[in-house]
């Protein structure tokens, strides 16, 4: 048995292969006794091999990293980034240290890595171990033997624990290096251990290893320099390294491993239970309960509470004392207080606030102290499916902002940035993209793949083996590429910010875990939303909605108070506009019914009130289909809807007698089963979890209790039944009730204040082209009227000028926000802009910006071309011309001149001649010249221009990728479901668009393929055909084209072309299909 203290598994990203699980079995099969996790600058996995150490009691885990280190983290110098090396932890302590280590590195001194210096770790030396790494180590980097025995006293003098490192590796690089670690160790008088750098658990898992590399680096080959990379047994070791350095160095660095490895503390992850942070109290209140009581009473107030009848105040104060002593029982008075505060400080400060999201719109303490908008008494939501008496978990409050970061900002403020993270999110290999990323370094074509992998939708690879048993016999062509695809489904390929999960503490977050970079600058902890809670750090989800961005711009423009469009205002509630509207299906921009599928569900419901609308967006999912069909039907055929027991009526009687949310569930339960709201969500969880054994004993459990309540057999059979098949896939009324409102605020702005409405929309999706142009022909059927940019009348945005919207300066190509700032600011401070030359004098407007400005027609003229021409006209710097004051040489006047001097004499002697009229003759020639050479210039000017005077009909679009005016495709909006800008990188779509230029190559086999610029209803997008689609539509490739495009999306404005039509015959059979599919 051996000490394993350098491994990686597939949480060093784009590296690593083998999952921790995998790892802790490989050791237990060679006989390691200690493991030590050394991931790449990052402490992703620490968390999951401790949650797998009880399981491996007889393997010693040990937590490191290895760092990236540089001389100097304040130089950042790409030729000479980083070294590697390893830091162990040696006690609790040493765990806190890494901590503050790896998040100094991330939060301070990234550059391409997280990177460390000396001096950030000798503080914390004393509870560290040091391990000089690999063969991308600073020794192994530095070929001079006597600057390495330079660098190892420098880490002597700063870790009194500092070993040499060396690994089971064939290559001749590393058996040089071994050789070179022994004689450092001798001369330095420096212990050495040894290690396998394991990035895979088994010899064989290295060849999937190679794989999962050569995809994450987009590589033709795979590469060999893993070899050796895994958890190797004792006498592998010795295989390889003892005719590299001898057995009995051998053996002696194995045993100093040993020595290292027992050096090292038992440390855990600090697993515990939810701590609360402690909210700052304001001054007269003694606990969180007290406060909180307070704030309910304000509330009363603030809700109108007082006003209510003597018998509906008696129903609001039970259920407020009802939630208060559960809320007040399990100790989370502080965390509503911590809510209410955030919410409370957005509110005042000009972010907008949803009416809420998730079960939290269940709890009349949220309502009543305004965290949610929505009064559950009055909707029938449960509070027990929010918090459960019965079933001790968090509260989960789910909060949506129109502006995510200025709240963070706050919470930052409040309780300081070292206590305050936001949290990790790991993106996880798909069955599908293991398919199609396999099957591209395995040279099958794409659309092969594409074909494949929709038969491997599901969320397991396994699962989609279980469903196609018979496949692979029937396709052996695939067995390779499946055998590597099942091996690299399900394993880590990035990690991002959550969007909404952020976390509070009241100590320090380096005391937890350590914090990395999100892309945005974000302090992100390296624990996932499912565990964070699990290690005591709260989880506040504040998650930003861009809906609310711009109903908040409509609110602001129309100076609409937040009652005017309030739920709870009577006149906005009973408003019926909105239904008209979503009756149309007119409702693109409208939240969360603006896809296909949606209107045509509107079309067919014909929603008459919230209840309906609640019930479209808990029922528009793949797995309630069938419950759709049935409420649609029922709520236009009363006969329809039947009861099996009068009791049941008044539970479903809003939803036509169809079953649709999880607190009809709570309710059927309560009420036949005789359970309490709190039993009754235990049901409802456990059914929830698809466990088919556990959901038949919940089931027959259900069905006695329904008997013992007094109801028949046959009800008690028929309800449990029924909840076992469907109640996994009932949804939170809660959620689709708060998403409810949102969506009927949103079609009540677009209906009552389209103008508004859609100047927001634009603004919303400025940089979105394919979108704004779908907002512009949207626009046109409510009588809104978009005008191009104006100099003297834009803003930085989209805006309204005269009732009518108009284009903002930063949506205009290469002008961009700051510039776009720059003429406004300028014109409000000094004026209108009088004309161009008084633009170009004060403003600094490049070439380029002023062409678009023209283009775009922000620049007013009646002849776009002819002053587009004038100005660069004006830019040509003309040469001056002088004359000579002086004759030149005879010679030259022969030659360059091409003058007949003797014609000019005046005398017999060598040099008579009449000089005064030789030099008039050579200025009138060297003029001539001047003239023709200045004409030829600027011919040679206007023809280097004239690609800016081209292609004048689509001028506007090139300037705004917009068609404002006569849009050639606006027929086509339709039929293009899957907006571009939604379509991921490597998928198919499909596009229709003029081709505005065509550049013939030549690829390496000397065959001649075409890149085409294609101005699409989403914007200008660049297209490559390569030969085989060239020659087959070659016809089509033109100038001026209209076509229709099949092709692959590459990057977001470029695409592989696969095939095309004229678009008028695409156009065409579209019309048809969809004539034939409505029929």
């Amino acid at each position: 048995m051996y000490s394993s203290l350098h491994n990686h598994t597939m949480y060093s990203l784009l590296d690593g292969y083998g999952t921790p699980k995998e790892m802790l079995e490989q050791c237990r099969k060679v006989g390691i006794k200690a493991y030590a996790v050394t991931e790449h600058g990052n402490q992703y996995s620490w968390i999951y091999f401790d949650q797998l150490s009880k399981e491996y009691p007889d393997i010693k885990l040990i937590y490191g990293v290895e760092l990236y280190e540089c001389f100097d983290t304040a130089i950042k110098d790409k030729n000479n980034k980083y070294f590697h090396f390893i830091a162990l932890a040696k006690n609790e302590n040493g765990r806190k240290a890494l901590n503050k280590i790896i998040t100094k590195s991330n939060l301070e001194n990234f550059y391409f890595k997280p990177r460390v210096q000396i001096s950030d770790i000798a503080p914390y030396a004393e509870d560290l171990i040091i391990c000089s790494a690999c063969l991308a180590s600073k020794l192994a980097k530095e070929s001079d033997f006597n600057i390495c025995v330079k660098y190892i006293e420098e880490y002597k003098s700063a870790f009194p624990n500092f070993y040499l490192e060396m690994q089971s590796h064939k290559s001749e690089e590393q058996a040089n290096y071994n050789k070179k670690i022994l004689k450092l160790s001798e001369v330095t008088n420096t212990p050495y251990i040894i290690t396998t750098d394991s990035h895979a658990a088994t010899k064989e898992d290295l060849y999937y290893q190679g794989r999962h590399v050569q995809i994450a680096h987009d590589t033709e080959t795979m590469s060999e320099s893993y070899e050796g990379c895994y958890l190797q047994s004792e006498e592998e070791i010795h295989t390889t390294m003892d005719k590299q350095i001898g057995v009995n160095n051998v053996t002696k660095g194995l045993n100093q491993t040993d020595i290292l490895a027992d050096m090292i503390e038992e440390v855990h992850m600090p697993f515990q239970d939810p701590q609360l942070p402690t909210y700052p109290l304001p001054s007269g209140y003694d606990s969180n309960n007290e406060f909180l009581l307070h704030l309910i009473d304000e509330g009363w107030k603030t809700r109108n509470f007082d006003k209510l009848s003597k018998e509906e105040q008696k129903i609001m104060k039970d259920r407020l004392d009802y939630e208060m002593n559960i809320i007040h029982q399990m100790n989370f008075d502080g965390y509503f207080i911590i809510v209410w505060d955030f919410i409370n400080y957005a509110k005042t400060h000009g972010v907008k606030i949803g009416s809420g999201r998730g079960s939290g719109a269940g709890s009349l303490v949220c309502y009543t102290i305004g965290i949610t908008d929505l009064n559950p008494i009055k909707y029938g939501l449960i509070f027990e499916r929010f918090l459960n008496p019965e079933r001790v978990s968090m509260p989960d409050l789910d909060i949506d902002v129109s502006d995510r970061p200025t709240v963070i900002n706050y919470l930052i403020d409040k309780y300081g940035e070292n206590r305050v993270c936001q949290i990790i999110n790991f993106s996880y290999i798909t069955p599908v993209v293991a398919i199609k990323d396999v099957g591209k370094i395995q040279g099958f074509k794409y659309n092969e793949m594409d074909k494949l992998s929709k038969k491997f939708s599901y969320n397991t690879f396994q699962e989609c083996i279980d469903n196609n048993i018979n496949y692979l016999s029937e396709h052996p062509e695939y067995s390779e590429l499946l055998d590597i695809a099942g091996k690299l489904s399900g394993r880590v390929k990035t990690v991002s910010c959550h969007a909404g999960g952020v976390g509070i503490v009241d100590t320090d977050i380096s005391d937890y875990m350590a914090m990395k970079l999100g892309s945005d600058g974000e302090h992100v902890i390296q624990v996932d939303k499912r565990l964070v809670e699990q290690i005591g750090i709260i989880k506040f989800d504040i998650l930003g909605v861009q809906t609310l961005k711009m109903v908040q711009e409509i609110q602001s423009d129309l100076h609409l108070s937040e009652y005017d469009i309030n739920i709870n205002n009577p006149k906005f509630a009973n408003d019926r506009s909105p239904f008209e509207l979503l009756n149309k299906a007119l409702t693109n921009g409208v939240f969360q019914v603006e896809s296909a599928g949606m209107k045509d569900l509107l079309l067919r419901l014909q929603a008459t009130n919230m209840e309906d609308l609640s019930a479209v967006l808990a029922l528009y999912r793949p797995d309630s289909m069938g419950a759709l069909e049935e409420f649609i039907k029922c709520k236009h055929d009363p006969s329809l809807v039947t009861y099996i027991h009068p009791d049941m009526k008044p539970i479903l009687e809003s939803t036509y007698g169809c079953m649709i949310y999880q607190e009809q569930l709570l309710d059927i339960v309560r009420t036949f089963g005789g359970r309490s709201y709190g039993g009754a969500d235990l049901f409802r969880k456990a059914i929830g979890k698809k466990n088919i054994e556990l959901v038949k004993q919940e089931s027959e459990k259900l069905y006695q209790e329904i008997i013992d309540n007094g109801y028949s057999h046959e009800i008690a059979k028929t309800i449990s039944e029924e909840l076992k098949t469907k109640g996994g896939y009932l949804f939170n009324k809660s959620h689709s009730y708060s998403y409810a409102v949102l969506c009927f605020q949103t079609a009540y702005l677009k209906i009552n204040y389209p103008v508004h409405f859609f100047k927001a929309l634009f603004n919303l999706n400025k940089d979105k082209a394919g979108m704004v142009n779908k907002y512009i022909v949207d626009s046109k059927q409510f009588g809104v009227t978009v005008l191009p940019p104006h100099i003297n009348k834009s803003l930085v945005d989209f805006s309204i000028y005269d009732n009518n919207v108009l284009f903002g300066f930063s949506a205009i190509t290469g002008i961009g926000e700051r510039i776009a700032q720059e003429i406004v600011t300028e014109r409000e401070k000094n004026g209108k802009y009088k004309n161009l030359q008084d633009l170009l004098s004060r403003t600094t407007l490049t070439k380029t910006q002023i062409i678009n400005l023209m283009k775009s027609g922000a620049i007013p003229t009646k002849d776009k071309k002819s002053c587009l021409l004038k100005y660069l006209k004006s830019l040509y710097k003309s040469l001056e011309y002088k004359e000579l004051s002086k004759l030149p040489t005879y010679n030259k006047l022969i030659i360059d001149y091409d003058i007949d001097i003797e014609k000019y004499r005046i005398g017999n002697g060598k040099y008579d001649y009449d000089k005064d009229l030789l030099l008039t003759l050579v200025n009138q020639k060297k003029k001539e010249k001047f003239d023709l050479q200045q004409e030829d210039r600027l011919k040679q000017f206007l023809l280097i221009n004239n690609k800016y005077l081209e292609n004048a009909d689509f001028w506007e679009f090139e300037a705004l990728q917009i068609f404002i005016h006569n849009n050639p495709f606006e027929e086509a909006l339709p039929y293009l479901t899957t907006a571009f800008e939604a379509v991921e990188n490597d998928n198919d779509c499909v596009i229709v668009g003029v081709i505005s230029r065509v550049q013939k190559k030549k690829d390496r086999n000397k065959k001649p393929f075409a890149f085409v610029n294609i101005y699409s209803t989403f914007g200008i997008i660049e297209g490559v055909l390569w030969n085989s689609q060239l020659v087959q539509y070659e016809d089509l490739v033109k100038k001026g084209s209209q076509v229709a495009i099949k092709c692959r999306k590459t990057d977001e404005d470029k695409v592989t072309i696969q095939a095309m039509r004229p678009y008028t015959e695409w156009l065409s059979e579209r019309k048809k299909r969809h004539g034939r599919k409505n029929l």
